[in-house]
């Protein structure tokens, strides 16, 4: 019998305790593999989802906080600028483009951004990616609405279907709550484009094929919808492989109009009929992204720095750099990485001390056993070998089952985090780090049955030989 027979049915016969010992490796090696996988990702994810846009401004109380909510939508911003900000902004400096957005609503859990048919056309999702379309065409109306592919796939809309917005911003990402539709009888009637006479009749020669009912118009269930309006939907984007990908986007001056409704009616004015009845007071923007001239085939320019301390001198706004911040952030959340992998490294060390003391214990099973081998021929280093070879193979074992954990776990955790947070990410396992990671794994294992195989060296025949009582 050769000797790796003889460690595989020594294996064989302590299943119990040998799966165990596996399966505790594999546990700290998935938890190593899958963290390295998803850190590097989301670095990767992050970096990309800045898009094209050099700078952020908005009123926030930091250029990080201004980033997240200006280019990842976590929260909308508490501050708004005025237009006359943007005006300001926009003239002081020859921007390759300069895009104003606002945010504060959502439907069923996605983001609403308002900005204008500049946003699909110029920003790009991912450098280098510009948006595409699926069908259909650019917002140009104050009511229209284009979905991100993300938002058409969870909820099933299309060209033409319509909807009401809703006031604040959901719960980023989670899947569509299932609302009831709004009869369209019920949509207060407020005069004006909202219950325009041909809007009406268009959506009535439209063939719903995936709307729930003739003429129906899809809304939240929540507390405060902007039923006053009905927005259709003209247009659906390609996917982009980034967090965009959530993305409700309309047209500036209609989300002006509906928070125009909202504040007279707390004010108790009348309430406006069309986007012409928009004062200053009401348009008003939470974002600016900003992109300088470049030239072709580069991402960035000298001149970026000069128009970033410029802003920077205004104290009524914040202004960001995406990657700067991206960087920072990675920078804060480096050492919560440093805690969890610490946390892996513990439970690796845990799991090979395990595997010390399954195989010390199984020594004190087998003395008859070793006793029985140096009796037939098996040298005492040969003994050595074998236990090491147990001990050997176990770190293996774990190491392999714990790679597949981490491609399916990270897998999973990628899809959580896209869910709760809209955040995508692709993890991929790093070659060269499982390798690492594994060949480590089956020394430390290898160096765990030193201590038994020294025993089992050291068994003493004689005694072991003896007919058992």
């Amino acid at each position: 019998m050769t000797d790796l027979r003889l460690v595989l049915k020594s294996l064989m016969a302590r299943s119990a305790s040998t799966a165990v010992t596996c399966l505790l490796i594999a546990i700290a090696v998935a938890l190593l593999l899958s963290m390295l996988s998803l850190r590097e990702a989301g670095r990767r994810s992050f970096t990309r989802g800045v898009g094209n846009a050099h700078l952020v401004v908005s009123g926030d109380s930091s250029p990080l906080v201004a980033v997240l909510n200006g280019l990842f939508y976590a929260n909308a911003p508490r501050a708004a600028l005025p237009e006359s900000k943007v005006v300001e902004i926009t003239t002081s400096f020859p921007w390759a483009w300069a895009i104003p957005t606002q945010l504060g609503d959502s439907f069923r859990g996605f983001p609403v951004i308002a900005t204008t048919p500049q946003f699909l056309e110029d920003f790009e999702p991912a450098p280098g990616e510009p948006w595409v379309f699926a069908e259909g065409r650019n917002i140009e109306l104050p009511f229209e609405v284009v979905l991100a592919s993300g938002v058409a796939a969870a909820t099933g809309l299309g060209i033409g279907d319509r909807l009401h917005l809703t006031h604040g911003m959901g719960v980023g990402g989670a899947p569509p709550i299932s609302a009831p539709s709004v009869e369209s009888s019920m949509v207060a009637s407020v005069p004006g484009p909202p219950v325009d006479e041909s809007l009406e009749a268009e959506a009535d020669a439209h063939d719903h094929s995936h709307d729930h009912a003739h003429g129906h118009v899809h809304a939240d269930d929540g507390e405060h919808v902007h039923d006053e309006v009905v927005f259709e939907v003209v247009g659906v984007l390609e996917p982009s492989g980034t967090h965009h990908d959530r993305l409700v986007v309309t047209e500036l001056q209609g989300a002006w109009f509906i928070h125009a409704i909202d504040r007279r009616e707390v004010a108790g004015r009348a309430l406006p009929v069309s986007v012409e009845d928009l004062e200053a007071g009401d348009r008003l923007i939470t974002g600016i992204l900003l992109r300088t001239p470049v030239r072709a085939g580069r991402n960035s320019a000298a001149v970026l720095q000069g128009a970033f301390d410029r802003l920077r001198r205004d104290p009524s706004i914040t202004v960001a750099s995406p990657s700067t911040q991206v960087d920072r952030l990675f920078g804060i959340v480096a050492s919560l990485d440093a805690v969890f992998i610490a946390l892996g490294g513990g439970i690796l060390l845990s799991g090979v001390i395990s595997v010390m003391l399954v195989l010390w214990n199984s020594m004190e099973l087998r003395r008859r056993q070793i006793a029985v081998l140096r009796v037939i021929g098996c040298p005492q280093r040969r003994i050595l070998g074998l236990v090491l070879t147990e001990s050997a193979i176990i770190g293996l074992v774990g190491a392999i089952v714990g790679g597949l954990l981490a491609v399916g776990g990270a897998s999973l955790a990628a899809g959580l985090l896209a869910m709760r947070t809209g955040v995508v990410i692709a993890p991929t396992v790093d070659p060269q780090a499982t390798v690492l990671i594994a060949a480590g794994t089956v020394a430390l294992a290898a160096l765990a049955g030193v201590a038994p195989a020294i025993k089992a060296y050291r068994t003493p025949v004689a005694d072991n030989l003896r007919p058992l009582d």
